[in-house]
């Protein structure tokens, strides 16, 4: 894989503040550095935040899905894999793998990105047809990220505020703040006992600082849950996300 012309290849160790109670990376963290590795290869591409900056525009994460086979545990090191697939007119397709050093997939993941202007309107990908760096026939999840057609109702919620930790330099929460947001709604026991295996997120609107936010979850089958998260300001849900779990 990381010979393969076209790919991006970074190499990471897993440090004691990206893990848990069992010392396993945390779903957060894991976002945070597939996030980070798409920027850096967006940038080596020529099509980073600091290009895009220029035109008021910038890269916004719109769905991911992560098939989660072994978490990456703490001291472990490890290779991030991601390239960017054919894309349509507004959605650029990017996938993912986290691998062992003895080439073993631990995480594999697909993800659909769109480039959006000040005022959150989508751009159109032709005009950087040319920094697109695609990579044809490649896959780490042939199906594209999901759509999750059906959310959960805004009952009984309790409304967070959103807080300076969730802010990123787009002045939006940041696409790991809802994660975190999920991830807490579950509690200590619950996370003792089981260990996420797969993720899928649509992200609908963007959540800001001046916002409050609820999870409301509900378990659509045995460890598989159904999540919404939602924007005080008129009750709009802002993002939806299923999570499957095994047993510990």
């Amino acid at each position: 894989m990381a010979d393969y012309e076209g790919t991006h290849v970074e190499r990471h160790s897993i440090a004691s503040y990206m893990v848990d109670g069992k010392r396993l990376l945390t779903p957060t963290l894991m976002f945070n550095l597939l996030q980070e590795v798409a920027v850096n290869h967006a940038d080596e591409l020529g099509v980073g935040w600091d290009y895009l900056h220029q035109f008021n525009q910038f890269w916004a994460l719109s769905r991911m899905d992560v098939e989660i086979l072994r978490m990456p545990e703490w001291l472990e090191e490890v290779n991030i894999i991601t390239w960017p697939k054919k894309n349509t007119y507004l959605m650029q397709p990017r996938d993912y793998q986290i691998k062992t050093m003895d080439d073993e997939i631990m995480v594999r993941s697909t993800s659909n990105w769109v480039i959006l202007d000040g005022e959150g309107k989508p751009q159109q990908l032709s005009a950087y047809e040319n920094h697109l760096g695609v990579v044809e026939g490649l896959h780490a999840i042939e199906t594209p990220a999901s759509r999750l057609r059906t959310g959960v109702p805004c009952e009984n919620a309790l409304f967070k505020p959103v807080v300076y930790s969730n802010i990123d330099m787009n002045r939006h929460a940041n696409n790991s703040a809802y994660v975190t947001w999920v991830m807490d709604s579950f509690d200590n026991e619950f996370h003792d006992r089981h260990i996420l295996a797969f993720l899928s997120i649509n992200y609908l609107q963007q959540t800001r600082a001046d916002d409050r936010y609820a999870v409301v979850k509900q378990e659509t089958a045995p460890n598989d849950y159904l999540c919404s998260i939602y924007s005080e300001k008129d009750q709009v849900e802002v993002c939806r996300v299923r999570t499957l779990w095994k047993n510990r």
